[in-house]
């Protein structure tokens, strides 16, 4: 079947699930590079969905004058946690990938980055590259010289080793964020965050220019965070779990969750182990299992039920789970399937708004565009 009549029989049944279902409002939403503000722009994660989405959500149900526990169980590149923080939420984040928490926990912990950290950082580095003699640690790569020059190597590893010596944590992971935000664009590697492919014909950047101009970058986004931080005066907690959502309630007690706002994986779409197997290699990120895994299941309609049945666990009764949602079938709908299953646990089925997917950018999600042309985000209450 051609792409275009894929697409347009995407279309036809999305805009079926609208009728079929309760249709509470339509956001339009773009979804380019500049939707990502603050530390939210740190990193980019594939398919991630714009803290726009999250701060409206708030809003609409929230609670706006005593903001309780925010939960995202399929945390990904963190939108929801920063969004949530941002708005006075206690907020709870999980995901089975601790490359999500990894990326999660600097985006979110507000540290101040001085102009002499990054400078001092950028002088280890210069003085490491002019070495003739260094050892350097290679990390175990898969097919390492397909997907990296030498040269290119050496110097991210000795972008690591600098960054890694830092003894202040929440510094440390700040740094090696902003080597982890240029990985891709060091190797040869294509550098949309989507399915890893080798570019044949890719001009590398200048790894320390690249990499200072990102931390100038990262560290006037810091700022920014922590002066509005400020302003809300948050000082609530941040956690952060490695954690199966089909076993929530081991880690989180049940009835203590005032709202959860997440986007579980589609079980059609991408394995987001394979398409940061660079990073997991890398920065020698222990993977996720994947025998038994959501991501890797074949009945995963039925595996996913059992994480929606843990939300409802941890859930407090009355309170609102949101669910953002694409729908790229053409035939049986995961969304339907996705109500009708919350619906059976005990949810009650609020309705749906509408999320058309616009871009401003060609280079932005691209694939994603062409296959999913809206978002559902699915309002339940327990």
């Amino acid at each position: 079947m051609k792409k275009g009549k894929i697409f347009r029989e995407i279309k036809i049944n999305n805009l079926k699930i609208e009728k079929k279902y309760k249709f509470i409002d339509e956001w339009a939403i773009p979804r380019d590079r500049k939707q990502f503000y603050l530390t939210n722009d740190f990193h980019p994660y594939f398919a991630a969905y714009p803290p726009l989405i999250v701060k409206k959500i708030i809003q609409k149900y929230g609670n706006q004058k005593k903001p309780g526990t925010l939960l995202d169980p399929f945390m990904g590149g963190g939108s929801t946690i920063v969004e949530g923080y941002m708005n006075g939420y206690r907020c709870i984040g999980s995901d089975i990938s601790r490359f999500s928490t990894f990326i999660t926990s600097a985006k979110v912990n507000p540290v101040k980055i001085e102009n002499k950290d990054c400078l001092n950082i950028l002088k280890k580095i210069q003085k490491k590259l002019s070495s003739a003699k260094q050892k350097i640690k290679i990390p175990n790569i898969n097919n390492i010289d397909k997907w990296f020059r030498k040269d290119k190597l050496k110097e991210l590893l000795i972008l690591k080793e600098a960054a890694e010596s830092l003894k202040n944590k929440k510094k440390r992971n700040f740094f090696l964020l902003a080597i982890s935000s240029i990985l891709r664009s060091c190797s040869n590697a294509k550098n949309a965050q989507q399915h890893l492919n080798v570019q044949k014909i890719k001009k590398l950047p200048n790894t320390l220019d690249i990499f200072e101009k990102k931390i100038y970058l990262m560290k006037n986004q810091m700022d920014k965070y922590i002066e509005y931080l400020k302003n809300k005066k948050n000082k609530k907690e941040v956690l952060l779990l490695s954690t199966d959502v089909r076993e929530l309630s081991k880690k989180i007690e049940e009835n203590s969750v005032d709202i959860v706002i997440t986007s579980p994986p589609y079980g059609t779409g991408s394995k987001y182990t394979d398409i940061y197997r660079l990073h997991f290699e890398f920065f020698e990120i222990e993977k996720p299992k994947l025998k038994g895994s959501l991501e890797k299941n074949k009945d995963f309609n039925e595996e996913l039920k059992k994480g929606f049945s843990e939300i409802y666990k941890v859930l407090k009764k009355n309170s609102y789970f949101i669910c953002v949602y694409g729908d790229p079938t053409t035939e049986e709908s995961i969304t339907e399937k996705a109500i009708k299953n919350c619906k059976n646990i005990g949810f009650k089925f609020e309705g749906l708004i509408s999320c058309p997917i616009e871009k401003k950018t060609l280079k932005h999600h691209t694939s994603y565009i062409r296959f999913i042309p809206k978002d559902f985000i699915l309002v339940f209450r327990k």
